[in-house]
Parts: structure tokens; C-alpha cells; sequence
């Protein structure tokens, strides 16, 4: 007989180490998605940087765009122009933070460059325990990208047809 089958005849149970700190693990996970809803939250805001960037560009091509349109350029596809843009800027922005962000993470998990106290040992870990999740890190990229989309189609509204004078 396995030591399982004979505890549960006396009415005890074998438990691992998650299933005893079921509620610990809990907290974890609900932590993990109230940090990630703040980042977005933060990342929204951040767009507004993006919607200004744009929204100058639009205002000091101005004359560069009446060319195009004359030339035969349709709106949409003037349109699409600054969309790309902004989406460029985002995307750069999403590369530049994730390789930052993972090797930072990578380097704190390998060395622990953050310690926790002042290293009097009175902590079960000397510094500040991190993983990697490359899932987490695609969430994040996706949802950077697709604020940034957002944030991009915002000021390309304001690009109205030129009327030719002729």
C-alpha cells in the first residue's frame, strides 16, 4: 500500500507544497494581474505621447500632403502613411522595452543585481526572486502594439481632403 492510500484511511490527506499554499498562489496570480492592468493603464497614458507626436507631424506636413494629393494620392492611402508611422513608433518603443525588460529580468533572475534588506540574511532569499514568462512577455507585446494601433488611428482622423483650387 502507497503512504497515500494509508493516510486517507485514517482520514488525513498528503498535500505538496501548491496545494498547502493554495491561497498564497492565489494572491500571486491576482497580484500578477492587478501589475498588468496597471501597466496598461500606464501604457494608455503613455500613448498620449504618441497621439502628440502624430498629430504635430500631421499639422507640419501639412504642405506635403496637399503634394501627395495632388499627385493623385487618396485619402485612405494618406491615411494608412501616418497609421504606419505611429504604429512604427509603438513597435520600436515594444522592441526597445522587451529585450530591455528581459534581459534586466534574465539578469536579476541569474544574479540577483536587486537585493532585499541589507543583506543581514534575515530573508529566506537574498534578493528579489523573478521568472522569465515567455507567455507574459507575448501578452505584453500585444497589448503594447495594439495601444499603439489605437493611439495611432487617433490623429490620423484630423487628415481632411485637399480641395484643388483649380
Amino acid at each position: 500500500r502507497s503512504l497515500a492510500s494509508v493516510l486517507q484511511a485514517q482520514g488525513l490527506q498528503m498535500l505538496d507544497r501548491k496545494e498547502q499554499q493554495a491561497d498564497s498562489y492565489r494572491i500571486v496570480q491576482i497580484e500578477k494581474w492587478v501589475t498588468f492592468l496597471i501597466i496598461i493603464f500606464i501604457l494608455i497614458i503613455a500613448s498620449f505621447n504618441i497621439i502628440g507626436s502624430l498629430s504635430m507631424l500631421i499639422i507640419d506636413k501639412e504642405a506635403e500632403i496637399e503634394t501627395l494629393q495632388s499627385l493623385g494620392a487618396e485619402l485612405p492611402l494618406i491615411r494608412r502613411i501616418f497609421a504606419i508611422e505611429g504604429w512604427l513608433i509603438s513597435g520600436t518603443g515594444a522592441i526597445v522595452g522587451i529585450i530591455v525588460g528581459s534581459i534586466l529580468c534574465l539578469l536579476q533572475e541569474r544574479y540577483g543585481l536587486i537585493g532585499l534588506g541589507d543583506g543581514s540574511s534575515i530573508f529566506v532569499v537574498d534578493s528579489y526572486p523573478v521568472h522569465l514568462i515567455w507567455g507574459d512577455v507575448f501578452w505584453a507585446a500585444l497589448a503594447v502594439l495594439f495601444i499603439g494601433l489605437i493611439a495611432s488611428l487617433i490623429p490620423i482622423k484630423s487628415i481632411k481632403p485637399h480641395i484643388s483650387q483649380y
